[in-house]
């Protein structure tokens, strides 16, 4: 089993990388852990920062400090192992997919009635291309058809739409966009990884793709819909700055997620593990 290593220099911003192979992945892992404690200077003698990225077989990466145990690091990736074969299980939310329009004409109508100042405005059809030629294709129709209904909220009137994430408008998502394009683009160039190509929306990568459309987000957590073509084409899927796509597809469309808030904010019930509640008329989630 192949295994590899990685530590960043903290002066020329760079990588060095040990890879090696073995019979099995205990052995790999053995091997892997003793390389990384002997990574404390890059091959030009400069000293590298304590941050190692570990990868055993085909499995995703682990990051973790140098001065970690050994049996601490060997149970973060048994952990790490366990959790991408539960992940390749996973399936989204069951809610049908119906009409953005209608499921968030009952969100705004919801907003309207229960917050003391929201500002509800879509973006422009300019705008609309504008972001579609930025991000270098076509959208999902159901993500065009959100936006032309909620571009975003202003400051002055901020809405908590979700219970982890920010909505954004436009040009945040253009930007985050590429923001986790070029971060993880690194971090695949780090790890000598393959380009994914031939994949269906919803399939497992584990790294940010252009196809990849966010909404929202917060701390590096993020929503977005999957453009790439498939029978889940549009499904909307939570990316997270550790664990990438791993948690699978949540919802089969935006209109599905839309509904499942709408029932929340009408019914009171649960959305995304939160339940929705209004306090000085402010929208709350605990």
């Amino acid at each position: 089993m192949k295994w590899f290593v990685s530590a960043r220099s903290a002066e020329t911003i760079s990588s060095t990388i040990r890879t090696g192979e073995t019979v099995d992945w205990d052995g790999a892992v053995t091997q892997a852990i003793r390389a990384g404690r002997e990574l404390t200077h890059a091959d030009d003698g400069s000293p590298l920062q304590p941050g190692r990225n570990y990868r055993i077989g085909d499995g995703e990466v682990v990051s973790t400090g140098y001065t970690a145990r050994e049996d601490d690091l060997r149970l973060r990736m048994q952990l790490r192992l366990e959790y991408d074969a539960e992940a390749a299980n996973v399936t989204p939310h069951q809610t049908a997919s119906r009409s953005v329009d209608e499921q968030w004409g009952r969100i705004s109508h919801w907003l309207r009635g229960n917050l003391s100042s929201v500002s509800i405005a879509g973006a422009t059809e300019e705008q609309i291309t504008d972001a579609m030629r930025a991000t270098g294709g076509l959208w999902p129709e159901e993500l065009t058809s959100f936006f032309r209904l909620v571009n975003g909220f202003p400051r002055e009137s901020w809405v908590s739409m979700f219970p982890m994430h920010e909505l954004f408008d436009l040009d945040r998502a253009v930007s985050e966009r590429q923001l986790e394009l070029n971060i993880w683009g690194e971090i695949d160039a780090e790890m000598g990884a393959e380009p994914q190509t031939d994949t269906s929306a919803g399939d497992y990568v584990g790294t940010y793709l252009p196809h990849f459309l966010p909404f929202a987000g917060a701390d590096g957590y993020l929503l977005f819909v999957d453009a790439r073509p498939g029978p889940l084409q549009g499904c909307v899927t939570e990316f997270q700055k550790v664990d990438a796509d791993g948690a699978g597809p949540k919802w089969p469309s935006l209109s599905a997620m839309l509904t499942d808030l709408a029932d929340s904010l009408e019914n009171g019930t649960v959305f995304d593990g939160q339940t929705p509640f209004v306090v000085n008329g402010q929208l709350r989630w605990q």
